[in-house]
């Protein structure tokens, strides 16, 4: 039987990734609301480094500029969920 205390736990890399591959876009708010990570530049960095195609832009909203990140439709097509596996938090 699995309980939750034995659920295995993805990494805040995982989980980019696989925000990513879902088609969605993602910024640091983002990032920070729905997995609590504080450091989106730091996983954009491990994913790119792993071979993951991560693409970016600089935006400016209400006199904030930040960067947007995705992976192209073509890219994600082509990526698993096992390929450039990244663990390290």
């Amino acid at each position: 039987m699995i309980t939750p205390r034995h659920m295995p736990v993805k990494s805040q890399n995982v989980k980019v990734k696989e925000h990513m591959l879902a088609g969605h876009t993602i910024d640091t708010w983002q990032a920070y609301k729905l997995y609590t990570i504080t450091c989106l530049a730091q996983r954009i960095y491990d994913l790119k480094k792993a071979g993951i195609p991560v693409v970016s832009k600089m935006v400016t909203r209400n006199g904030k500029r930040f960067s947007v990140y995705w992976i192209e439709a073509e890219d994600r097509s082509l990526l698993t969920t096992d390929v450039g596996a990244v663990s390290n938090d």
